[in-house]
């Protein structure tokens, strides 16, 4: 890095020092991994000394929900304006929360870097997946709720299946193991996102209908004898507690 070039970002103001430090921190743990990543690495990236990192970041798991805060943030705001107004069908909130699931935005890179990180790392830093599932699983599953439970008051879902345990994470489920598929398999090898997409939104919209886990088709039981059988059977036992 040329002297010049450390001089420039050393001259930034205060306020976009941390935006700099931020995108210096993604780089570090990118390259080399939680486990790998150095405070003094982010610093020379930054081209600042490494107390100006520990000043604003006094740890590396701060450094690094800051990152994570950063890239997901966004998202998570959009998700949750989408998922407020009690005028808004609920099939329109889902579909737009689907969309939001399944596209490639600006950050999503990003994001999938990070969530390759949580996946491989994480178990052996308990720190992170605490703050992983409280920030970010926990904060989804509670917009996925919040639809559900609209949808259930409008009439719109039927409020045995949108209030069953487990619904709101059946369904996340599909989109996010579209990404691990994707991580796995490749871009090239990976079952389409659109696809899946497309997919989930049909299951959902003829399965969370009133009465759609037991509408008839052709005289014939839309799920067969037997998925008729088992969705009765969870309604009762939603039923009885």
């Amino acid at each position: 890095m040329s002297q010049a070039k450390v001089s420039s970002r050393r001259r930034l103001p205060p306020e976009a020092r941390q935006p700099q430090l931020l995108d210096a921190a993604f780089e570090e743990f990118a390259t080399h991994g939680y486990a790998g990543a150095k405070m003094t690495g982010v610093a020379q990236r930054a081209g600042v000394a490494k107390g100006l990192v520990y000043h604003y970041y006094p740890s590396k798991e701060a450094l690094f929900r800051a990152v994570m805060q950063a890239c997901l943030e966004p998202v998570f705001a959009e998700a949750e304006r989408e998922a407020t107004g009690e005028d808004v069908p609920a099939t329109v909130m889902l579909e737009r929360l689907l969309d939001l699931a399944y596209s490639e935005r600006e950050g999503h890179e990003r994001q999938c870097i990070l969530f390759r990180l949580i996946i491989a790392e994480g178990p052996r830093f308990p720190e992170i997946m605490a703050w992983y599932e409280e920030a970010v699983f926990r904060r989804a599953v509670a917009i996925a709720r919040a639809v559900l439970r609209h949808g259930a008051r409008r009439g719109e879902f039927d409020p045995v299946l949108a209030g069953q345990e487990g619904m709101a994470e059946v369904l996340l489920a599909p989109a996010i193991m579209s990404e691990v598929w994707r991580m796995m398999l490749g871009d090239e090898r990976a079952p389409s996102r659109a696809g899946m997409h497309a997919a989930q939104a049909a299951l959902l919209a003829r399965a969370l209908a009133p009465g759609g886990m037991d509408a008839k088709r052709n005289g014939r039981d839309a799920g067969g004898e037997e998925g008729n059988a088992a969705c009765h059977a969870t309604r009762r036992a939603t039923s009885a507690r």
